[in-house]
């Protein structure tokens, strides 16, 4: 198969998981915050950040290095193996004695045990990273769609049965740890590969120099991506921050999700061509231009229709979130600009530049957030779009220096898809009037439908490059 083929095959693999998955735990959501209150939600999502920082330490990096190392063999794999158990067997320990704290800080006392139970998935999710780094490095994204989909239906269905007989936070905590440990399981069961009994410090220390930049980036990215639940949680009430973690998971949804399946499924492919400039260039805009055109006019949509959207499928003891989702919605339109273009400075080795960068983009967070956070949390989420705009400006100024391609050419790219979604909003919100009376299903479905043909139509008019990129992988898919 070729380079291109597989990538074409590994794009629709890992769409079809993770929305799958995403669709599953959608509906698992949904039932599941019509069982339980906003607080539950508030309370699981203060342990995000801690969750979140611990995978990053445990992953270290190494699996990207071994990814970009196209000699990696059985020693190296069974080095970082053991290294990743360890760390997240010593993360999960220090996480454990400082449930207490961590509970104290939040002056929520209920959240020690829940804490306690919640860490569980760092060591089991560190058995099976390995497994997972070889079949992304195979580009075998068909299997790991399988096993994210099977864990997804598992999990949901324990958390579903939890929610309903006990009509409490357990049931998030259950779904989470047995989604974790059904993954790894699955990844064993498919995966040939298996640990020996070797160990190379060689092996680590060569792929250190690599890693520990990635690993550094990833606790800045981590810590700040969480920021705001950390900073919700501890300055306003748990319910409050049910309505932002419950906002922000939706609106991952269609922008983070998108994204980071382009970017997973790219980056072994951007990394076989890191010395081939021209080309490299050309990949990279493709790529940009393709996730734009996918994921703009959907978040452009949800803004439209988010007060009704939330009434549906959350009834309305959750409409306050949905002023939260229309700003994060926004904020999601950048992250693929701001995300996927980090691919090139790390295929091409600047993991230290990668990390002053973000530690800039951090600092530039940290006053926005401060400056807000005297405010009220409409203007935290606000805050967190100004920062999305700043992160993007130098993200495309870091990239585009590194493959010679300035920030204008970038911006004149993506320009056509910015004109085609707001003569889509044009056609949307001109609609609305007229179905102000209908039911809400109705309304969201016709709104919908508009939306698609009327993108779509002026996609085409306008000659977008990236409908035709779309169309073909369709076309050969339905080939096979």
């Amino acid at each position: 198969m070729s380079l291109k083929d597989k990538t074409v095959s590994s794009i629709v693999w890992s769409g079809i998981e993770r929305f799958s998955t995403l669709f599953i735990q959608l509906v698992c959501t949904i039932i599941i915050a019509r069982l339980l209150t906003p607080a539950d939600f508030g309370l699981v999502g203060m342990l995000t950040i801690f969750i979140s920082l611990a995978q990053t330490i445990i992953d270290s990096g190494f699996g990207q290095a071994l990814i970009r190392k196209q000699d990696a063999d059985q020693v190296d794999y069974s080095s970082v193996f053991y290294i990743n158990l360890v760390l997240g067997i010593i993360v999960y320990i220090v996480l454990f004695l400082c449930s207490s704290s961590i509970a104290s800080f939040y002056d929520m006392p209920e959240l020690e045990l829940v804490s306690k139970i919640s860490f569980i998935v760092l060591p089991v999710n560190a058995l099976g990273l390995i497994q997972y780094t070889i079949l992304c490095k195979k580009i075998d994204f068909r299997s790991i769609s399988q096993i994210t989909i099977y864990s997804s239906i598992l999990s949901g269905i324990l958390g579903i049965c939890i929610a309903f007989y006990f009509q409490n936070v357990w049931a998030l905590v259950v779904q989470s740890v047995s989604f974790y440990i059904f993954r790894t399981a699955l990844l064993w069961f498919i995966n040939s590969w298996k640990p020996s009994l070797e160990l190379s410090f060689n092996s680590i220390k060569a792929m250190f120099g690599f890693s520990i930049n990635l690993l550094l980036t990833g606790l800045v990215g981590s810590f700040f991506m969480n920021i705001y639940s950390l900073v919700i949680g501890k300055f306003y009430t748990p319910t409050e921050l049910g309505y932002y973690s419950q906002a922000d998971r939706i609106q991952k949804i269609p922008a983070t999700s998108i994204t980071e399946v382009i970017q997973r499924v790219t980056y072994p492919v951007l990394a076989t061509i890191q010395n081939e400039d021209e080309r490299l260039r050309e990949s990279y805009r493709k790529i940009i231009n393709m996730a734009i055109f996918i994921i703009t006019p959907l978040m452009t949509y949800f803004i439209l229709v988010a007060p009704e959207f939330f009434d549906l499928i959350l009834t309305d003891k959750w409409r306050i979130a949905a002023k939260y989702f229309q700003i994060l919605c926004l904020t999601g339109i950048c992250y693929p600009l701001s995300c996927i273009n980090l691919n090139i400075l790390t295929i091409r080795g600047k993991t230290k530049l990668l990390f002053y960068l973000e530690c800039l983009k951090k600092i530039l967070l940290l006053v926005i957030l401060i400056i807000s956070i005297h405010f009220d949390i409409i203007a935290v989420v606000y805050g967190q779009l100004l920062y999305g705009i700043l992160a993007v400006v130098l993200n495309l100024y870091f990239c585009g220096r590194e493959i010679k391609l300035s920030i204008k050419q970038q911006l004149l790219d993506v320009f056509p898809v910015i004109l085609s979604t707001f003569l889509m909003y044009l056609c949307v919100f001109y609609l609305q009037h007229y179905l102000k009376e209908t039911p809400l299903i109705i309304y969201l479905l016709i709104s919908l439908l508009v939306a698609l043909i009327s993108y779509f139509l002026i996609s085409y008019t306008f000659h977008i490059k990236s409908l035709n990129e779309v169309k073909n992988i369709i076309l050969i898919k339905l080939n096979k």
